[in-house]
């Protein structure tokens, strides 16, 4: 048993020198991913306050996004998108109340960044409350120290749930 007492300190010091903390953060600095949630938080806020110049401004000359509907896959200027943006809301019930991010998968690569964004959305209607999640691609690039996005894909649609 005394050995034991004089060797257990030593296992214990051998088995902490052998435990480190893994740093599994994606290339790119913190700065970088905190710059992308910015961004992120920033277009949901839009898309909760249904500020079109907020949105437009989150992206890039030039920017796109798709639009996924039965007919097929469009792809148009952000210039072109503010209906499939920020689609017609029924002016009695108001516009939707909430948009939330529930999960952000980002990966950085350099000057880009890729995130699959999915949100849920709380839509105001005249016979109550919907809500319903969005599946958002969206592409990130970095000019100088300044994020903004290049293009969204909107890949599910927005799925209802009463």
């Amino acid at each position: 048993m005394l050995r034991f007492r004089r060797l257990a300190p030593a296992v214990c010091l051998i088995g902490l020198a052998a435990c480190h903390v893994e740093d599994h953060t994606p290339t790119g600095s913190r700065l970088d991913d905190d710059a992308i949630q910015h961004l992120l938080v920033a277009y949901t806020h839009g898309l909760s306050t249904r500020d079109w110049p907020a949105i437009r401004a989150l992206f890039w000359p030039g920017g796109s996004y798709q639009i996924t509907s039965e007919g097929g896959n469009r792809i148009v200027p952000i210039d072109s998108a503010r209906t499939a943006v920020l689609p017609r809301w029924d002016p009695v019930a108001g516009p939707p109340s909430d948009v939330r991010i529930l999960r952000a998968d980002t990966r950085q690569e350099g000057d880009l960044a890729a995130v699959w964004l999915v949100s849920r959305e709380r839509l105001a209607q005249k016979d109550g409350d919907r809500e319903g999640e969005r599946v958002e691609h969206v592409v990130m690039r970095r000019i100088g120290s300044e994020w903004r996005i290049l293009t969204v894909a909107l890949a599910s649609g927005v799925r209802r749930r009463s």
